[in-house]
């Protein structure tokens, strides 16, 4: 899965995929799972387009460190969740790694911001620009589409006035960042609102709660939270979300299923779904918190874990018509774990008497740069599907560099990844030295080393895209048909 980048005259940038890499780059467990995200426009008869889950996978834009390199872009981790996606730091040239992918900007509806290091925010500015313009080229595609239908040359202004909505979290400090470079650049924003919502109350705020240090000199403003009305912009709205009692920010958590809300009428085809429906698309909503990592002093620093609602069951249908319960509203029940009266009312219908497959919550989890991992963000991660975990550094660089620079090495990286409990440990964040087979085999030796094989662990590469299955992954369930094959 390693990408190959061959130059040629003029500005033309070749990249296709490597079937067969020198390096090793996962377990043979993880194998199944791991394909590109790379867009093929042109398939031939051999490679002809097929149905690609979408439900919850991880594609890899960028997995370098600081500095972009020939094989690696820096931070940008992409979650599609069929139908809409969030990405996860934004480095420069993200706008353009894009361009190679299946994503489209339409789908992207949220954006999370680990840090203000410009490795992670610096490509963030040209992303909403062209999310704006898809976004623009999409309604204008409608406008035309319904003013041909109607044969009328005099369109509704209302048609475009519903404007899609782009929510970008992070630290103190965004919103200027973004206001002041929109500014600065006199790019206009039209056909997106833009939400920025600042996390603020924690130990490493530089913002309204900044103490010691960290505070603002007297009689100076403090650039990250200040009130700059010269970068005001009627779209782009701002909003402090507080941190909870327990050191984290719950960025949203959805309502279990009740007999109130068990159908949800889906706005684009008008079926009847579920609220913990995966195929919702951009309605489908899932539990997303973030906490405090340590990275450098006064460099306020976030990890991000999302986890899906616990998605239906499926019901067997013979079963519950034997039970008393004809199809209707009552399957919607049952399959999401409530009980329900049967048809003629003279009996209780339970779940476990009527569903064949259950699947728990799919879980994934983001650590960007840090040295040290609070327990706060530590019980967030716990048994996570996958883990993105940084892996800067190694053994050799010593206690003292992880220290000074803020960053781990891979043999922690596996340490936390078995103290987490996790499935995969996903290692990205590589430096600029870090390529070729000798060099990768080591950080994955390095992090076995200290996982103690409590988890599949992989080394992650732009383009690279993983999917984790419905209802999670389960290593050892396959290891055991296997070995009964």
């Amino acid at each position: 899965h390693q990408q190959q980048y061959n130059r040629h005259y003029g500005s033309q940038l070749k990249v296709e995929l490597d079937p067969n890499p020198e390096e090793v780059i996962a377990t043979p467990a993880i194998q199944p799972y791991l394909r590109t995200c790379l867009s093929y426009p042109n398939p031939t008869n051999n490679q002809p387009y097929k149905a690609i889950d979408m439900e919850f996978a991880i594609s890899f834009l960028g997995t370098g460190g600081g500095a972009p390199t020939m094989n690696r872009n820096g931070s940008c981790t992409a979650l599609r969740l069929g139908g809409q996606t969030y990405l996860f730091d934004v480095c420069e040239g993200t706008n353009r790694q894009l361009q190679f992918t299946r994503i489209s900007p339409l789908s992207i509806t949220k954006i999370f911001v680990s840090h203000l290091h410009g490795d992670h925010l610096f490509g963030i500015v040209p992303v909403i620009m062209g999310i704006m313009v898809a976004h623009k080229v999409a309604m204008y595609a409608i406008r035309e589409h319904q003013r041909s239908k109607k044969k009328n040359k005099q369109m509704d202004r209302q048609d475009l006035s519903e404007k899609p909505t782009l929510e970008i979290y992070g630290p103190p400090g965004l919103y200027n960042y973004i206001g002041m470079v929109l500014s600065l650049s006199l790019s206009k924003m039209n056909y997106v609102n833009v939400k920025v919502i600042e996390l603020v109350g924690g130990s490493q705020e530089r913002g309204f709660s900044a103490t010691g240090g960290n505070r603002s000199r007297p009689g100076k403003r403090n650039v990250l939270t200040a009130h700059y009305p010269e970068i005001h912009n009627p779209l782009i709205t701002r909003k402090f979300l507080e941190q909870n009692d327990d050191k984290t920010w719950i960025i949203d958590a959805p309502e279990p299923v009740t007999p109130d809300n068990c159908a949800t009428v889906d706005k684009k085809d008008g079926f009847a779904r579920l609220p913990n429906d995966t195929n919702l698309g951009s309605d489908r909503r899932l539990h997303i918190k973030a906490a405090e990592l340590s990275h450098l002093a006064g460099v306020q620093t976030f990890g991000y874990v999302v986890e899906e609602q616990p998605p239906p069951g499926t019901i067997d249908k013979d079963k519950a018509v034997a039970l008393g319960v004809k199809p209707s509203k009552k399957y919607g029940l049952l399959k999401c774990g409530i009980s329900v009266p049967n048809d003629d009312g003279t009996g209780e219908v339970h779940p476990s008497q009527v569903l064949c497959n259950t699947f728990r919550p799919r879980k994934f989890s983001l650590l960007a740069d840090h040295r040290v991992v609070p327990p706060p963000m530590a019980r967030l991660c716990a048994n996570s599907d996958i883990i993105v975990h940084e892996a800067t550094l190694l053994q050799k660089d010593g206690v003292g560099r992880i220290k000074a620079r803020g960053h781990q090495n891979a043999f922690n990286a596996g340490r936390f990844g078995q103290m987490s409990g996790c499935k995969v440990l996903a290692l990205n964040h590589f430096g600029a030295t870090a390529f070729g087979e000798d060099c990768m085999t080591n950080v994955l030796e390095e992090a076995r080393e200290g996982n103690g094989g409590a988890c599949e662990i992989m080394a992650a590469y732009d383009f690279m895209e993983i999917s984790v299955p419905r209802g999670g992954f389960d290593f050892d369930k396959k290891e055991e048909s296997s070995d009964e094959q």
